[in-house]
């Protein structure tokens, strides 16, 4: 037979040289044989073998087909077996099989597509639909039916068309489920959707792992559930899941196509499991109706009769069946085709497989089928019309209009609810139907519906797609139990209170379902705990939410999701303060020290000139030098109150005091004008101005535990840690604050605003100092991308609508502040403590000069008295003295002057006594403030050791040598490197008799050359000599495939180079990973990635099991980190500098520059030679290459210097070998080994060298426990004898799952470290080194582990440590980038072809400070603006963007339909000025607010004062007025005193010196006494107490205008309360969402509503009220709009409160990440301070200070002082009626017996009364007279002294001439 195919061969060779039309000179063969494989018992297998054998029956029943060539079926059974399928496989591949129909499963389409490759043998699957089986890696296979890629598409517009965000994938782990749902991954990616939770179960999953699946499953939110497995044990899961309460409303559940299957296959299914499956959707591969189909569906029943008739059971058609039976049709018409153009059935022997000749195995069996190639490309050009429709393939291998039906399981049956194809998408037409109407243009073609559906429990309400987990567990919500600020969160026991508990609990109520929920306290209450702690337990699982008062940071929106914010709270300064107007010599502080100086100075230079100028003409001015000094002093000063004595007469005198009066009144107004600000206006004082003293300073600062202050000021403002003291309670924050810096306290403490406020509510000596520097608020926490963050953010945005959330806010938190009118009162009245000083003053003054008059009164007794007296007793000499003091001092001086002269006394008495006068102070000691932290570390000592498995007892003899299999490329960087380290290895083990105990170890290595094929062969070979192990292979992909062989054989795979994620042991569990697992560099990578800051990446891969699968692995951990691959670009095999080019021009267009490249180290520098060739090795690119790079740097040497030009500044990864002994021996060696061969030593290298002696160990340990070398036959081989491949010489290890347990079990140190295995059978301790290319070699940055993350030590440093991954622990050195620079990279750029964001911007009227568009030069400016493209500017990635503006600019777009544009797809964002409320977050995604705009009040307003009638009393308090009052008593006895002996004005009667010094004191007061004061000391009380009255008057005068003067703003609307009773009309802005707010919420009829828009409109509806046509009673606005509106116009205030608590924030689609991450950079912006620059340039506005506005405010109303005209005039009418009662009294007295007995008329009595009244009375004259009789002791001297009095007393001038007089005299 070969003879006659050689000599077919050789003639088709000869015809295809031969030029023009090619001629099929051979006759076609009677026979062709094909192959199929399936599992002949399984829903789809027992289906196809009969469709499959029908189709070829019909195929050689018809002539016309294959022109009399029959088709020889056979059939073999795989039993679901990848291995069998490999056997099977090469079987027929023995007996010149020409194609394969099969495999059913994808796993094993995968494993024998290798053999199919190699032998050119197409396969025709018409089962295998995971949609990695592409064209271009197995170019053999053929698809026949429906790719995964599209079924995933279509589930993806199903969960896109309920509105579902989360799905949760059920699936297989294998090829089929893992590729199929990373398809569903991307496809909900582009969705913005995601898969939340991912639930893997084995090919074989049992009951109990499917009820440990679903339980897990059911604690999870998302309740739409996508269920992809195999119809063989699907229904067991919805069983299970019927049984868990799975199946009941809420919940969602899409079966995959293997369901529909199962139900077409069996359609007595839905009346036996009814209850398991209602309401379940699913898809079916859609294939048109036709008449071919409906023949062959009239045959099924009777091609199925024999089956219904044994078992009873009707075996239905689905369409499995329908593509088998297809298929068969189609490989007929190719073969056809073959045949016409030439084609000839003849096979050749594989060179490949000549080195493996030999053995039992006849590999020599296996043939190449020349013709397969023709073949396949006549398969592939195949037009046929079949059951299924159209058989026709597109250029990438798939066939033609891919379509699925959606059907709902209702009932007893199922119900067609749409379809989907991959052209139009959801529909209720079928698709051929539905592209008619697209071609006469229907426009209802194209809309996306489908028909109504019955979702589980029997409803047919959608579900929400989410839901609490209903297992009894309920929400557990994280509560910080806090030692201070109870008001926010309190914890007693298990009661929890406070403002954030009644918020939280608020916002639960507003929700429209239940949440179940326990609070968990956290910490003990005895420090507050760390807020980032609490937020780290919703990480690792353990609270699923967290309420408290968590501010909302840029680091915690990495860790968790947050609620938009209930409560605005920046951080703080707060410091002592010292108020300016408490001193008690505050009255000094109007002048400085210069100026009280020059001041004093200038008053004794003006005197002395006026006393030059008027002495020698004015008698005031002259007399004895003392006097007239006295007089200069008394005159200049006296000026100061304008009651100087003196005349002046000369002009010059009079025009120099002229001007000096001028002065000093300008100087007194100067005075009290800056009184009045000291002392009535509360000034501040602290040497802390604001954060920027604070930074600028070295004073310790504290802060509250917990809270995210002292990350922010180390973080942020670099401020050093030790400056920092953490406090507890507002107690230790007064007591740090009181002991200050000085003393072991703070200079300030910075803490929320929130706080500080509650703080200073109660405590007045401090106070906020400097702006907030940043604006954050608090909210409520949950894990990431959970909806109840979403939800919580409705309701408290509802909570803020109805008034709810501020009312709650007032209960909690409304506290009477310093500030309060209370305090204020306080603040307005002028208290004794500010004037004590005065006081003491004024009495130091009066006590010097009373006992200074004392000592001279006595001295001049002594001197004047008369020698009898002295001797006299003391009584009658106290008498004396008595008499001597009250006599006068002229008489006494006249007396005793004969006495001196005739004593010649020259004694001279000089007495001189100083007194001093000190304050007092009391100073205040604190305890010094210490806090000692003690922090505890609680070691954990890890004890390792080895597990006993007591004494066993090696009955059998060890062998004398093992055999051990190698497979390995040799050709390859690690291959080549590998071989080494394996033989050096089994050298040493060899030599060591401690190992085996004598027993050699023989390791045979073959060469796969990345075949899969050689591998599978290599595998096989390796089976029929007995071999125990394989160590390799080295390609993940020729791992996947002979990892079924090993598993059949039971014979451990060790694999040192093999680092894919898939290859499980759940699924292979004889496959052992002896190196590093890919799932671990790939979390190293987004740790990377995450770690600079960045989001999206591009991933360049292999496109193989090993590339795919570890971005796969790779993507996964970018979500958990809010990150994502952009662009995946994979490549192919081995490929060409020109698809290399190509795919890097196609990533060069996109957005992201950073590329993660995973790709083999053979052909990986190419992919960078490219890339420095397109200039994408420059700056702004990041470039991570995998460990394939290391790998590459580390076995090349030396490294070309073209290489290492194209990789500079790239990171690549290094598996992180420790430096142990055992490796520095072996490196040592490494040189010997290489032969002189320059040949580096890479990771794999001593990877390779351990895996030796870890299979040696193990080998060790297997013998000890008795185990034997031993093989037996594989009985399913048995049946399988027949051929020429000798496959029943495969042989089973009996010993293998021993081995395997005994590898698992080795703890060892070898050249890579500690080797070991975990649970999960991966080596212990995974860790990286992270190494970045620089100059001629490389530099490590730092370190990766799963235990530590990213360090800059080695990781084995953190090993005794517990686990600590968090941000701030995580740390790189700097890295030089392409380009040669430091800087990181931003990680994206504008792209040169990117799809433009399209951002619709109102085109404001009005306000167009927030944002403004300008035609002309199509400009977008304004607050809104400069804000978005802040944040944007802070993103790691490109936002290309346009602007479009909505509006014609003459009226406000409805901000509403703005929003909706979104939700429509007209644009994808809205920036401008849009309130968050809660319609509009039902359409779009917010991010935070960036600015704080809740709906206010703003109504016309009256400036009233702050008056009443008796405001004048308010200047002083009580104790003031009496202290005052006593001063002046005091005073005026002190002078009368002084003066009463020397001055006749003080002297008289008793009566009248009383009176004299009562009006002598309190004339003072007005400056308006008269009486002269003549004695030096006399005059010093005076002048002094004249000055403290005038301090007095001042301040009284300074208080009275505060109180007097501060404007208070009226309104008779006091805020909403008000206009909701009233029926006037309200204004609000058009186009806003007060309108609707005014009538949904608050029932406000839509009649009193009027539409304003410009600032103007505001101003004349408001003037002209509500009484006029288009006036209004007030304007309902944002605040943000009103405080610019009121900013400029003062006739307008906000009454009421804030009525609303809402934000602006920019709107994007739903689910949008830019929402999160744009929210994320405005908490950067408020972090950094920019937020606010923003604001202070658009929104600072001049206030409203018009000096119009303040001149009706400064003028005083005449009831402010009524009280006093009524007091006046109630003593005026008093004294007239009292006086005119003793005048009628008199009168009577005087004339009535006159009057009487002449009788006169009234007229004349009233004309006498008159003239009485006007007559002067000398009744007081005559009664002084003879009260002078009665006086016996007075001398005539002293009533002559008496009427000189009276008569100065009338005429005052005249008195002061006399008395100057007498001086001079």
């Amino acid at each position: 037979m070969n003879i006659a195919l050689l000599l077919l061969f050789l003639v088709f060779c000869n015809s295809s040289h031969s030029s023009g039309l090619i001629t099929n000179v051979t006759t076609r063969p009677d026979v062709l044989n094909i192959g199929s494989i399936f599992t002949f018992d399984s829903v789809i297998g027992k289906i196809a073998k009969l469709a499959i054998s029908t189709a070829v029956e019909d195929v050689n029943s018809n002539p016309n087909i294959l022109n009399g060539t029959k088709l020889s079926l056979k059939l073999h059974n795989t039993k679901s077996s990848d291995f069998l399928g490999i056997v099977e496989a090469l079987q027929f591949m023995e007996n010149d099989t020409v194609a394969i129909i099969g495999p059913q499963f994808s796993a094993t389409a995968h494993v024998i597509s290798h053999i199919a490759n190699e032998l050119q043998v197409p396969m025709l699957s018409f089962a295998a639909t995971d949609p990695t089986l592409s064209p271009v890696q197995y170019p053999f296979f053929v698809r026949t039916t429906r790719s995964d890629l599209f079924q995933m598409t279509a589930v993806v517009d199903l969960v896109v068309y309920y509105e579902w965000r989360d799905v949760i994938a059920i699936y297989v782990d294998d090829d089929f489920g893992r590729n199929a749902i990373a398809s569903l991954g991307d496809k909900l990616a582009e969705k913005r959707c995601k898969i939340s939770y991912k639930v893997p179960l084995t090919p074989t999953a049992t009951k109990d792992e499917i009820r440990k699946a679903l339980i897990s499953v059911a604690a999870m939110e998302s309740r739409i559930l996508i269920l992809h497995i195999y119809t063989s044990w699907g229904l067991q899961v919805l069983e299970e899941a019927h049984e868990q309460k799975m199946m009941d409303s809420g919940y969602v559940w899409i079966a995959t196509d293997w369901f529909s299957t199962i139900l077409d296959t069996d359609p007595s299914l839905p009346l036996v499991a009814t209850n398991n499956i209602q309401g379940v959707l699913t898809l079916r591969m859609y294939t048109p109706d036709s008449q071919l189909k409906m023949d062959f569906k009239s045959r099924w029943s009777n091609l199925t009769r024999t089956r219904r008739l044994l078992n009873d059971t009707s075996l239905g058609l689905n369409t499995y069946g329908l593509y088998a039976y297809d298929s068969v049709l189609l490989l007929a018409q190719a073969i056809e085709s073959f045949f016409a153009n030439g084609g000839n059935l003849s096979f050749s022997n594989d060179t490949n497989l000549r080195e493996l000749s030999g053995g039992k195995l006849n590999l020599d069996a296996l043939n190449i089928f020349n013709g397969g190639r023709k073949l396949l490309k006549s398969i592939s050009e195949v037009n046929i019309t079949g059951l299924t429709g159209l058989m026709k393939f597109d250029a990438d291998g798939n066939l033609l209009n891919p379509t699925f039906e959606v059907i709902n399981v209702i009932g007893t049956g199922t119900r067609t609810i749409g379809y989907w194809s991959n052209f139009s998408g959801l529909n209720v037409l079928p698709p051929e139907k539905l592209q008619m109407k697209l071609q006469i243009n229907d426009p209802s073609a194209g809309a996306q519906k489908l028909y109504s559906v019955i979702w589980p429990g029997q409803t047919t309400q959608k579900p929400r797609g989410w839901a609490f987990p209903d297992n009894g567990r309920k929400l557990r919500i994280g509560v910080p139990n806090r030692v201070s600020y109870h008001e926010f969160v309190g914890v007693k026991g298990t009661d929890f209170t406070g403002y954030c508990i009644e918020v939280f609990q608020a916002a639960l109520n507003e929700l429209p379902y239940g949440v179940p929920f326990k609070y968990v306290s956290f910490g003990d209450g005895t420090k507050n705990p760390e807020n980032n702690d609490l937020l780290h337990r919703i990480q690792i699982g353990e609270f699923d939410g967290i309420v408290g008062d968590i501010t909302i940071t840029t680091n915690r929106t990495k860790m968790v999701d947050f609620t938009q914010p209930y409560i605005e709270s920046g951080l703080v300064v707060v410091a002592p303060v010292r108020k300016m107007n408490s001193s008690a010599w505050a009255f000094l502080r109007p002048f400085t020290p210069m100026m009280w100086g020059v001041t004093c100075v200038f008053f004794l230079v003006v005197g002395a000139v006026v006393w030059i100028l008027e002495r020698r003409t004015n008698e005031d001015f002259r007399g004895p030098p003392r006097r007239q000094f006295v007089t200069i002093v008394w005159f200049s000063f006296s000026t100061l109150f304008f009651s100087q004595k003196e005349k002046t007469g000369s002009t010059l005198g009079r025009f120099v005091l002229i001007l000096w009066l001028f002065v000093v009144l300008i100087l007194n107004s100067s005075y009290i004008a800056s009184l009045t600000s000291i002392l009535t206006v509360e000034q501040l004082s602290s040497p802390v101005k604001g954060i920027e003293s604070l930074a600028t300073s070295t004073d310790p600062i504290g802060f509250l535990r917990g809270s995210f202050a002292e990350a922010y000021l180390t973080n942020e403002l670099n401020i050093h840690h030790s400056r920092l003291f953490p406090l507890n309670s507002p107690e230790e924050y007064e007591k740090a604050l009181k002991n200050g810096p000085s003393a072991g306290g703070v200079a300030a403490v910075i803490d929320e605003r929130a706080y500080m406020e509650l703080f200073l509510a109660s405590r007045c000596g401090y106070s906020i100092v400097g702006q907030e520097f940043t604006k954050m608020g608090w909210g409520f926490a949950f894990p990431r991308d959970s909806p109840l963050a979403i939800d919580m953010s409705t309701a408290i945005l509802k909570l803020s609508e109805n008034g709810i959330l501020q009312k709650i806010h007032d209960k909690w938190l409304m506290k009477s502040a310093c500030s309060a009118e209370g305090a204020k009162q306080a603040v307005d009245r002028l208290q004794l403590k500010s004037f004590w000083g005065l006081f003491l003053l004024s009495g130091i003054a009066c006590f010097l000069a009373l006992i200074l008059h004392v000592l001279r009164m006595v001295r001049q007794y002594y001197r004047h008295v008369d020698s009898d007296i002295e001797s006299s007793q003391s009584t009658r000499r106290l008498k004396s003295f008595v008499s001597f003091v009250n006599k006068r001092e002229q008489e006494v001086k006249s007396r005793s002057k004969r006495r001196r002269t005739e004593n010649k006394a020259s004694s001279k008495i000089v007495h001189d006594q100083e007194c001093s006068s000190s304050d007092g102070f009391m100073a205040i000691m604190g305890e010094q403030f210490t806090m000692n932290i003690t922090w505890l570390l609680l070691l954990m000592v890890l004890f390792s050791g080895c597990a006993s498995h007591g004494a066993t007892t090696n009955t059998s003899r060890r062998p004398e040598i093992v055999n051990v299999g190698a497979m390995l490329a040799y050709n390859s960087i690690v291959g080549k490197v590998a071989k080494l380290a394996l033989e050096a290895a089994v050298a040493d083990v060899n030599s060591d008799p401690s190992i085996l105990n004598g027993t050699k170890m023989v390791v045979t290595m073959q060469n796969s050359n990345f075949s899969g094929f050689l591998g599978i062969i290599e595998a096989l070979r390796f089976m029929e000599k007995d071999t125990v192990a394989i160590i390799g292979p080295q390609n993940a992909v020729t791992a996947h495939v002979i990892s079924h062989i090993a598993n059949e054989l039971q014979t451990p795979l060790l694999s040192f180079a093999v680092t894919d994620p898939t290859l499980s042991s759940l699924q292979f569990p004889y496959f052992v990973r002896t190196t590093q697992n890919d799932l671990f560099q790939m979390a190293a990578i987004a740790d990377m990635i995450d770690y600079y800051g960045w989001k999206e990446v591009i991933a360049i891969y292999v496109d193989d099991g090993y590339g795919r699968n570890g971005i796969a692995a790779l993507g996964d951990f970018l979500a958990e980190k809010r990150s994502k691959i952009s662009y995946k670009a994979p490549l192919v095999l081995d490929p060409t500098r020109n698809n290399i080019t190509d795919l890097l021009v196609k990533v060069s267009l996109t957005e992201s520059r950073i590329i993660v490249l995973h790709v083999y180290p053979g052909w990986g520098t190419d992919v960078f030679s490219v890339a420095k060739y397109l200039g994408m090795m420059g700056t702004g690119f990041v470039w991570i290459a995998t460990h394939w790079l290391s790998t590459y740097t580390d076995t090349t040497i030396p490294l070309p210097m073209s290489t290492m030009d194209n990789i500079q500044g790239v990171l690549t990864l290094r598996m992180y070998t420790p430096d142990t002994e055992p490796k520095r021996k072996f490196v040592s060696r490494w040189s010997n080994l290489t032969s002189g061969n320059q040949m580096g030593l890479n990771a794999y290298c001593l990877y390779a060298y351990d895996t030796v002696w870890l299979l040696a160990r193990a080998l060790d340990a297997f013998f000890d426990q008795g185990g034997n070398i031993s093989f037996s036959n594989d009985s399913r081989l048995t049946q399988m004898r027949k051929g020429e491949l000798n496959l029943d010489s495969l042989s089973i290890f009996d010993g293998g799952s021993l081995l395997l347990r005994n590898i698992f079990g080795v703890d060892m140190n070898g050249t890579t470290g500690a080797v070991k295995y975990t649970p999960g059978r991966d080596l212990i301790h995974p860790s990286f080194e992270i190494i970045n290319v620089i100059g001629t070699g490389v530099r490590r940055i730092g370190y990766w582990s799963n235990h530590s993350g990213l360090s800059a030590e080695p990781p084995e440093t953190f090993y005794t440590s517990p686990p600590n991954r968090s941000s701030s622990n995580q740390s790189l050195y700097s890295v030089i980038w392409p380009g040669e620079t430091t800087q990181t990279p931003r990680g994206w750029v504008f792209p040169n072809n990117g799809k433009h964001l399209r951002i619709a911007v109102p085109n404001r009227a009005s306000f167009r400070e927030f944002i403004s568009y300008t035609q002309s030069n199509d400009m977008y400016t304004g607050y809104c603006i400069d804000v978005f493209t802040a944040a944007l500017n802070l993103l790691p990635y490109a936002v290309p963007y346009k602007f479009f503006h909505i509006g014609n600019g003459k009226r406000n777009p409805r901000i509403t339909d703005l929003v909706h544009t979104i939700e429509t797809g007209e644009y994808d964002a809205v920036v401008g000025d849009i309130a968050i409320i809660t319609n509009r977050t039902k359409m779009a995604d917010f991010t935070q607010p960036y600015i704080e705009s809740g709906l206010v009040v703003v109504a016309p307003v009256k400036t009233t004062l702050n008056s009443n009638p008796w405001a004048f009393l308010r200047p002083f308090n009580r104790m003031m007025w009496l202290v005052t009052a006593s001063f002046f008593l005091i005073v005026g006895t002190v002078v009368w005193i002084l003066e009463h002996r020397l001055n006749d004005e003080f002297r008289g009667p008793p009566r009248k010196q009383v009176v004299t010094i009562l009006w002598f004191s309190f004339s003072t007061w007005f400056f308006a006494h008269r009486e002269n004061t003549v004695s030096t000391l006399g005059r010093l009380v005076l002048i002094i107490w004249l000055f403290v009255v005038l301090i007095i008057n001042s301040s009284y005068t300074a208080s009275l205008t505060s109180i007097l003067t501060v404007q208070k703003l009226s309104s008779s609307i006091k805020g909403i309360e008000t206009l909701l009773e009233s029926k006037d009309p309200i204004g609000y802005q058009q186009g806003s969402f007060a309108k609707y707010y005014l009538i949904d919420e608050l029932h406000i009829d839509k009649s009193r509503l009027v539409p304003l828009i410009m600032p103007e409109d505001y101003v004349r509806a408001l003037k002209a009220g509500p009484h006029k046509e288009g006036g209004v009673a007030a304007v309902i606005d944002e605040r943000a709009y009103m405080e610019l509106f009121l900013s400029s116009r003062c006739d307008f205030s906000i009454v009421g409160q804030e009525f609303t608590r809402t934000g602006w924030g920019f709107a994007f689609a739903r689910d949008s990440p830019l929402s999160v991450d744009l929210s994320t950079a405005l908490l950067k912006l408020s972090e950094n301070g920019d937020l606010q620059r923003i604001h202070d340039k658009w929104l600072l506005k001049s206030p409203c200070t018009s000096q119009g506005s303040n001149l009706d405010v400064d003028r005083l109303e005449l009831k402010s002082f009524s009280a006093l005209f009524a007091l006046c005039g109630a003593a005026c009418v008093v004294a007239l009626i009292i006086y005119f009662s003793m005048m009628c009294y008199q009168f009577t007295k005087k004339y009535t017996d006159g009057l009487s007995s002449s009788g006169s008329s009234t007229s004349r009595r009233l004309q006498t009364f008159l003239t009485f009244v006007d007559e002067k009375e000398e009744v007081q004259s005559r009664s002084k007279r003879r009260s002078m009789e009665r006086m016996s002791n007075r001398s005539v001297g002293e009533d002559d002294l008496t009427n000189s009095s009276k008569r100065r007393h009338i005429d005052p001038s005249g008195s002061n001439r006399s008395l100057g007089n007498g001086n001079n005299a």
